[in-house]
């Protein structure tokens, strides 16, 4: 049977465009749902700096799952908690074993960037759990028929809590191209790229892996300019520990490619 998915959800549209995604997801590779709601003020909401969420009561919460996970085709877990959200998610991702979190990401051009960063970085801090976060404007195909992988060329392994995600994708099958971002007096050569991908075992069950090279001057850019070029239906972004542990979240790049990224982006938590 396969791993369920974690779905955060705080009621606001952005959450709801994850459920979609999450249950359309699911439903080819017959995995279930948790629905975990978690107050509004813990996640990316703006609100929270602006003093206007309405608190709901018990009866106005569950009413609410109810209305989210009518007429959904998988089958739904649902829960509510009065936690934080990192205590939250830590204590469901070990009581359900997730193959990954799904996180909505609403429109952030007027959320602050440590809000945004800081949410979804503290995630894979606290569980090393696969995190998918959905931007609520994403036009993206559903399930992914092409994925980008956005590598660097230094090797890495990948922590026991992926091996779902090297499932998924041999269930799915999808076109996999690996790119590499580059300055733009470099060689934009993806093979070391590529091979380290493929040394990692993450895509030990797709038959062909391509590569595209990208010339740019910022890395973040290079990365979705590189998406839009493959025509990518989801971003995959290896985070390297130093990506997600530090301090300074805003500016690791792992975090400015979910700041700016409007395709769905997977990140996987890897070890150096």
């Amino acid at each position: 049977m396969p791993r369920p998915f974690l779905v955060l959800t705080d009621f606001t549209a952005a959450a709801d465009t994850a459920l979609r995604y999450a249950a359309d997801l699911a439903k080819p590779l017959g995995a279930s749902l948790v629905l975990l709601h978690i107050r509004r003020e813990s996640l990316l909401d703006p609100d929270a700096f602006m003093g206007t969420i309405r608190h709901l009561t018990e009866g106005e919460v569950a009413a609410a799952l109810e209305e989210r996970t009518r007429g959904l085709a998988v089958p739904v877990t649902v829960e509510s908690t009065a936690d934080g959200i990192e205590a939250a998610v830590s204590d469901a991702v070990r009581r359900h074993q997730p193959s990954l979190v799904v996180l909505g990401k609403p429109d952030t051009e007027e959320t602050p960037d440590e809000l945004v960063s800081s949410t979804s970085l503290k995630l894979l801090r606290a569980t090393r759990t696969p995190l998918l976060v959905v931007p609520i404007s994403h036009t993206a195909q559903v399930p992914p028929q092409r994925i980008t992988i956005a590598a660097d060329d230094l090797p890495f392994s990948l922590k026991p809590q992926t091996e779902a995600i090297r499932e998924l994708l041999g269930q799915l099958q999808p076109t996999i191209t690996v790119e590499h971002v580059v300055e733009p007096e470099d060689r934009d050569d993806c093979t070391a790229s590529r091979d380290a991908v493929l040394k990692s075992g993450l895509t030990a069950e797709i038959s062909q892996v391509r590569t595209h090279g990208v010339r740019h001057l910022h890395t973040v850019h290079g990365i979705l300019q590189g998406a839009a070029e493959t025509h990518a239906d989801l971003l995959l972004v290896v985070a390297r520990r130093r990506s997600f542990l530090g301090q300074l979240f805003n500016r690791s790049v792992t975090s400015q490619v979910i700041l700016h990224g409007r395709l769905p982006m997977l990140l996987l938590p890897a070890l150096e």
